[in-house]
This record gives structure tokens, C-alpha cells and sequence, in this order.
């Protein structure tokens, strides 16, 4: 799979780190902010995000007021280096266990175990979660998934004929069956990028919507700055929110606004009728 140059950015900001502490997990960074308080013996959310740069991610988390903590997983490169350590299907579980013994070794928390479990990916950070899915341990303990302009697809056939890969899609199409049963949580934005040679966010996105027999929400949301969703399709606790827009800043608005996908897929993982807070 290869991915556009622009798709490939990790985005650097002009946004001030927010406070918090970051322990390194040797391949990845645990951030935990400012506001965290676990009391012993409660279980921690913990959010496993697959490219995106601190200054971005970081405030969002902040911002999204999500509970728990967050590891941070970046690679340069396609989204051949997501999918490359994560055919290891030790990664995931290591990675969780090196986060709960970092909050006890910073004296953070006496007895810290993992509660709620969520993925969340952007643009090359899919290929990581690809391999994920196609454990079905992993599939059973991930309680959502997020995926921001970042369910790309090679075509079956010849490209001309647009035909989405079903052997790829495969552990996508299975964690959306069980979203739209209200077993899972599933949200997935895509912008209208139309890439050379290979499935767009856009028809990947039709791809799990026909799947699912998902149908349109009525209720719009508005999240200002020239940029909201131009369709919002759901079934069960699967949601896709699509977007206009097929430049490259259009594509890094996902990342940029990460917090307010993430905010929505809080609610929708915690069954709410809309994101609002």
C-alpha cells in the first residue's frame, strides 16, 4: 500500500504541550495528563493512538476529556512500518502491560489494570491496525476502534473496476458487523480523497456502510471552523462521518481535529445520541 507523501505527515504545531507526564514504553510514549487520578483497584481506559504527533495528539486527548491514558505509536514512513511490528501479536498486549507497570514504577497507581481498550488511527497508522484486528484476543478485548482518514484498501482485480479488496477488508468487515450489533464501537471519518491506484477512505467507508446496512443519521453536527461532516451514517454503535475535501490539508484536518472525532466517539461508545458534552 502506498500512501501519498502529504498522508505520511506526522504534523507539527504551534500548540503548547500540554502538562502531563511521558514515560517512555522503548517504541512508543505513555502520556498521562495532568488531571489523571486513578484510585487503586479501579481499572484505567487506555487509548492506543497509531500516527499522530504529540503536539497534536496530546492536547486532544486532553481536550476530549478522555478518561485513562494514552500511548502514542509513531512511525515514519508508509503504512508498511504500522503493519510490520504489529504482525508480532505480542505487540499489543506488551505494549498495555508496559503501560500499567510504568504507572506503578511513577508511583501513579498501586494496582493499575487496563479498563476500557480503544484504537485509534490516522492516514498510514491503519496498516498497525489491520494486524491488530485479525487477532481475535485482541478483537474481544478492544472495546472501540477510531480511524481518521485512515481506512485505505487495495483493489481486487483490475483497478479500473474499483473493486475494494474484500481479503483486506476482511478484519474491518468484522469488527463493523459487531459495531452495528452494539457489540463494539466503530467510528470512521474519511475525507473525499480520490488516491491513484488504490481504494480511498471514501470507498472504503461505502464498502462497511453497504456491509452493514448502515442508514443515515438526520441530526447534523456543527463543529465550526469551516468544517463538519457532510454525512453522518450509523447503525448499531458503527458511525461514519464523511467529510468534502480532497487536498492534503483537507486529509491532516482529521488528524488537526482529532478531538473532536475522539469526543464523538466517546459518546457513541458510551451509547449517547450525539457528541455533545
Amino acid at each position: 500500500m502506498i500512501l501519498s507523501s502529504f498522508a505520511l505527515l506526522l504534523l507539527h504545531t504551534v500548540q503548547d504541550d500540554p502538562k502531563g507526564r511521558r514515560i517512555d514504553l522503548d517504541g512508543a510514549t505513555l502520556f498521562v495528563p495532568p488531571a489523571f487520578h486513578a484510585a487503586d483497584g479501579k481499572a484505567i481506559d487506555l487509548l492506543v493512538h497509531l500516527h499522530g504527533a504529540a503536539s497534536v495528539v496530546e492536547p486532544a486527548f486532553v481536550g476530549a476529556a478522555w478518561p485513562g491514558v494514552l500511548i502514542e505509536f509513531n512511525r515514519n514512513g508508509l503504512s508498511s512500518v504500522y503493519s510490520a511490528p504489529f504482525k508480532d501479536p505480542r505487540l499489543l498486549t506488551n505494549l498495555m502491560d508496559k503501560a500499567m507497570s510504568a504507572l506503578k514504577a511513577n508511583g501513579l497507581v498501586r494496582d493499575p489494570r487496563v479498563g476500557r481498550l480503544v484504537i485509534s488511527t490516522f492516514s498510514a497508522g491503519f496498516g498497525g491496525l489491520r494486524e491488530i484486528l485479525k487477532v481475535p484476543d485482541h478483537v474481544q478485548r478492544i472495546d472501540a476502534i477510531i480511524m481518521a482518514d485512515s481506512l485505505y484498501c487495495g483493489y481486487q482485480g483490475d483497478p479500473d473496476d474499483h473493486r475494494v479488496d474484500p481479503t483486506l477488508m476482511a478484519p474491518f468487515h468484522r469488527y463493523a458487523d459487531l459495531a452495528a450489533d452494539g457489540k463494539k464501537t466503530f467510528l470512521l471519518t474519511h475525507s473525499s480523497q480520490v488516491p491513484e491506484g488504490y481504494a480511498s477512505t471514501t470507498e472504503t467507508a461505502d464498502d462497511l456502510i453497504i456491509r452493514t446496512k448502515a442508514s443515515p443519521v438526520s441530526e447534523a453536527i456543527d463543529w465550526g471552523l469551516d468544517w463538519g461532516p457532510t454525512r453522518r451514517v450509523r447503525k448499531g454503535r458503527f458511525e461514519v462521518l464523511g467529510f468534502q475535501g480532497a487536498g492534503p490539508d483537507d486529509h491532516m484536518r482529521h488528524l488537526r481535529q482529532v478531538q473532536k472525532v475522539w469526543v464523538e466517539a466517546k459518546a457513541l461508545l458510551h451509547g449517547q445520541e450525539n457528541g455533545a458534552r
